[in-house]
């Protein structure tokens, strides 16, 4: 499989687990339906991005230690079971933990993985394939947020909606997790090639610069 499908993976991933940052979208069919006020709904993303940020500590440990496939799996299943849980949602303490807690750490983890897989994948194009890496997580709400403001919950309902974005991001993160290639095995033999290649086509190119690697490679 051409690197260029991981690339491909990497954006299913972020464009789902971004989807998170569209809160906003939710907010007054909430108020509407519960009576909440703002201060009540804000604290679901006050408390998401929190989770966020402690995940992705926790979850460079467990890349480190066992691999990015923990990780992905992990972050795919919690954002996606946040958003289906969101749909029974009867009180603002069941809303902080499915939204915030559940799907926060679910992002956090899950962003964790595609933007290093990717810089490695791509030691010969890290900048363009971390960028649009990156450019996916920003990128979901702003696909998935007018999607579900304008079409899925005047015709479905908030709670449907809800169901349906979580079973939507379970399949983009597992098909971009499995297209993502995130395998250390993988990832090393590729980047390994790619080395090869770039010493091989200096040693041709350019014999002067060559020789002056030497003593590194």
């Amino acid at each position: 499989m051409s690197r260029w499908w991981r690339l491909v993976g990497g954006l299913l991933m972020n464009v789902a687990l971004g989807t998170l940052y569209g809160w906003s979208v939710f907010v007054a069919p909430l108020e509407e339906q519960f009576g909440w006020k703002r201060a009540d709904t804000s604290m679901v993303f006050t408390i998401a991005v929190i989770m966020i940020a402690l995940s992705f500590l926790v979850a460079g440990r467990i890349q480190d230690k066992y691999g990015p496939l923990v990780c992905s799996l992990t972050g795919g299943i919690l954002v996606s079971l946040g958003f289906y849980l969101c749909s029974y949602t009867t009180g603002l303490g069941y809303l902080y933990l499915c939204f915030g807690v559940i799907g926060g750490m679910g992002s956090g983890f899950g962003y964790s993985t595609p933007i290093p897989v990717m810089a490695k994948w791509f030691p010969d194009k890290r900048g363009l394939a971390v960028g649009l890496a990156v450019g996916g997580y920003g990128a979901g709400s702003a696909i998935f947020g007018p999607l579900a403001q304008l079409k899925l919950i005047p015709a479905y309902g908030l709670p449907a909606t809800f169901q349906i974005l979580g079973a939507i991001f379970l399949v983009m993160t597992m098909a971009g997790r499995f297209s993502c290639g995130i395998h250390r095995k993988g990832i090393g033999r590729r980047v390994g090639r790619l080395r090869l290649r770039r010493i091989r086509r200096d040693a041709i190119s350019r014999p002067e610069k060559f020789c002056e690697r030497l003593p590194s490679i």
